[in-house]
């Protein structure tokens, strides 16, 4: 399995009162991390989506388990990696390590997704092209 890694440094910003990071930010750097896992094997999204007919891959269901805090000024590294494909979605892996320890253990379910055809303004899941997976080895 393909996994990236990016790294982020908490902002005074990105945390609250008790300096610890609000836990929304942690689905923001999941979404940050699913993009550079499509980039480094590649995969433009733009240029893919565009390519194969498809508005992206919205994510259906997220979740995360909180086990250790991350604070303003930290350093973490996020590893994101494709865990699961099924025919219309796929579940992308995120662990956020601070200092080298699990903090954050999540994961996203995304749809490969276009236009509906006969319902304007809803979505309609199509099968992940073979081409797409075998990027992620």
């Amino acid at each position: 399995m393909k996994i990236s890694v990016h790294r982020v440094s908490i902002e005074w910003g990105d945390a609250d009162p008790a300096r610890i990071v609000f836990y929304p930010n942690y689905f923001a750097w999941f979404d940050a991390g699913t993009r550079h896992l499509w980039d480094s094997v590649g995969l433009d999204m733009r240029t893919v989506f565009d390519d194969h007919g498809v508005v992206g891959i919205p994510i259906a269901e997220a979740n995360a388990k909180f086990l250790a805090p991350s604070k303003f000024g930290d350093v973490i590294e996020v590893h994101s990696g494709i865990t699961e494909w099924a025919d219309k979605y796929f579940i992308v892996s995120h662990k956020v390590f601070n200092a080298g320890i699990l903090a954050v253990d999540g994961y996203e379910r995304r749809v490969w997704a276009a236009e509906h055809p006969e319902k304007p303004g809803r979505l309609k899941a199509l099968p992940v092209p073979a081409a797409i997976r075998d990027k992620f080895g």
